[in-house]
């Protein structure tokens, strides 16, 4: 794991174009301080609390997406293969009626944080 994590590290460094200007280079040669002027400019999607609460809400209403998604088709599933019997078909529809709501909760909830983040959080 460790090793890994230094690989990646390694890797991501030899792309960063602000360590590639100032290895070897004084802080203040001319190449580093034009890398180090355009890296603030592209700041990272990722960093800071904005990035990390996006990045947690994405992940989240994935997964909660594909579970809804799964749930649905379980459900369709199921009421197809009711047989006529009216209590298995209630059940599916209950089924698919959750999740289809879970779904709605979830998108709602996505976008009310990536509303807060967007606009309230700097």
């Amino acid at each position: 794991m460790i090793v890994s994590s230094f690989v990646l590290t390694t890797q991501v460094n030899a792309l960063n174009p602000l360590t590639q200007a100032c290895q070897g280079n004084a802080a203040s040669s001319p190449a580093c301080v034009q890398a180090k002027a355009q890296d603030k400019n592209n700041t990272n999607p990722i960093a800071g609390p904005n990035g990390i609460i996006n990045t947690a809400a994405n992940i989240i209403a994935l997964v909660a997406g594909i579970g809804a998604v799964i749930m649905i088709i379980l459900g369709g599933f199921a009421y197809v293969t009711s047989g006529g019997n009216a209590e298995s078909a209630k059940k599916a529809r209950q089924r698919i009626l959750a999740a289809v709501i879970g779904l709605l909760v979830v998108a709602l909830a996505w976008a009310i944080v990536r509303f807060v983040t967007d606009r309230v959080i700097q």
